[in-house]
């Protein structure tokens, strides 16, 4: 399945969950579009309706079918690259609320808990993948929490801060 026309428009803004449960993180296997085969955290790119919170916790129902709650930023990816245009990644801690890793079988072939050791484990995991498993499944977790603010016009919003 090729990337949707909407999001080759030069930038694009994406998201991934980074759901923990007993000290494991919830990756997916990609089964179609590039990188088929890695082992990632479930994610997708942000509708323009959408805030990156309630876009992380759709991507991680649809993919995963894990339902989840946002606890702050892990981590920002910005990639300027002349082929694919200019992408935003933001990578959110998530606690999860209900339901078992289940993959879609469209986008994500397989869902599991993983330890970090599993992880290691695995060949084809991106390095932003091992990367963000090692700070989310360490001890000292360091986030952006969420704070919520009302802008001028009476309208919420999200601030992450440390």
């Amino acid at each position: 399945m090729p990337i949707p026309e909407r999001y080759n428009s030069g930038y694009n803004l994406g998201v991934g969950g980074a759901v923990v449960r007993d000290n494991r993180l919830l990756l997916v296997r990609r089964a179609s579009r590039r990188g088929r085969g890695n082992w990632q955290v479930p994610g997708g790119f942000v509708e323009p309706d959408e805030t990156i919170e309630r876009a992380v916790v759709r991507e991680v129902r649809e993919e995963s079918g894990v339902t989840g709650e946002v606890q702050g930023v892990v981590g920002l990816r910005n990639r300027c690259d002349p082929d694919i245009g200019n992408s935003l990644y933001i990578v959110l801690l998530m606690k999860p609320l209900s339901g078992e890793p289940q993959p879609d079988m469209e986008e994500v072939d397989r869902a599991e808990y993983l330890t970090l050791e599993q992880i290691e484990g695995l060949e084809q995991v991106p390095p932003i993948n091992r990367e963000i498993a090692s700070r989310v499944l360490s001890e000292k977790k360091c986030l952006l929490a969420p704070q919520e603010l009302i802008h001028l016009n009476g309208k919420p919003y999200t601030l992450f801060v440390g």
